[in-house]
């Protein structure tokens, strides 16, 4: 195996263990025992392989078939959350494009001056929210 891919990996299993920790965390504050346990097993489980693969003299012939099933979920989980930063982020640059850009244009073309400018930012950068 390629040693940029046994770095990979080993950046895997350290991303989820530090997901793991981080619902761990958050089954804590929720008094879910049940979910931060599973959360740790997670978390121990990862740190393992990654302690292991870490390892200067780490032969990625010792990786078993349960090493691999458990990069592939950790690669799994990885896309998940790559996917929904770029849907988030997508959802911001179509606001801007959309929406403030527009509306700033419009001011730099419409505005006389610095009052008319604020009167008609007052304006656009209001939202008129239905409830009251």
């Amino acid at each position: 195996m390629d040693s940029r891919y046994v770095k990979l990996f080993t950046q895997i299993a350290q991303s989820i263990e530090v997901i793991a920790e981080q619902a761990m965390e958050m089954n804590h504050a929720n008094n879910d025992e049940k979910g931060e346990d599973a959360a740790e097993k997670m978390r121990e489980m990862y740190m393992e392989l990654h302690d292991r693969m870490s390892k200067e003299d780490f032969d990625p012939k010792t990786l078993s078939k349960a090493d691999y099933a458990r990069i592939l979920v950790g690669a799994t989980i990885a896309t998940q959350g790559i996917e929904n930063r770029i849907k988030t982020e997508q959802k911001a640059l179509e606001g801007y494009k959309i929406d403030t850009i527009p509306k700033l244009n419009r001011i730099m073309d419409e505005a006389k001056d610095d009052d008319s400018a604020r009167a008609l930012a007052e304006e656009l950068f209001t939202i008129k929210n239905s409830e009251g």
